[in-house]
């Protein structure tokens, strides 16, 4: 039977990897083929985009644990073979287009699934997350959608103004040249 030091440190590796699942978005890919250079340089390239970003090698029997304990039904069929998470909270779209551009760059590696928001989500379902537009992108979007109109009515309420001010220089400038006129 294993020592209480054991069960423990393999608690904390379980709660680490729920951690993990709890962010925002999880995407699973096989690494086989990998070398180590290259999950280096592709690690960085995730850890770029902000600080809560990261991708980990997983084990599979402490992810089965993991979502036994949660009660969730995601395991065996799901947790096979060499597996890695790429993560995220904030930028959880980057880490996912980061994902999908390794993906195409080397084909080594081979996405599986993902999370989002803790919702599971298939291969097809992550491509179409790392379609979306960045959290900036969209920001500016909105406030481009809020001000338009504004500044669309801020146009048509001085435009009346502005042909009035045209109309009276152009009846001061007729005046003018009829009374030199005359």
């Amino acid at each position: 039977m294993p020592s209480k030091e054991i069960l423990e440190s393999k608690e904390k590796k379980v709660e680490e990897i729920g951690n993990i699942f709890r962010s925002s978005g999880v995407y699973l890919f096989d690494y086989r083929g990998l070398s180590v250079a290259e999950m280096e340089r592709f690690r960085s390239r995730v850890k770029q985009i902000g600080h809560d970003a990261n991708v980990k090698v997983i084990k599979n029997r402490l992810a089965i644990k993991y979502f036994e304990k949660e009660q969730k039904s995601y395991g065996r069929e799901l947790f096979n073979g060499p597996m890695a998470a790429a993560y995220g909270n904030d930028n959880f779209v980057e880490v996912a287009k980061i994902l999908m551009d390794f993906e195409k760059e080397n084909e080594k590696i081979k996405i599986k699934a993902g999370f989002v928001e803790q919702v599971f989500a298939d291969k097809e379902q992550v491509k179409a997350v790392a379609k979306l537009p960045a959290k900036d992108q969209l920001m500016a979007q909105l406030v481009f959608c809020l001000t338009l109109p504004l500044k669309k009515m801020g146009m048509a309420l001085s435009a009346p103004l502005a042909n009035m001010l045209v109309l009276m220089k152009n009846l001061k400038d007729k005046k003018e040249k009829e009374e030199k006129g005359e």
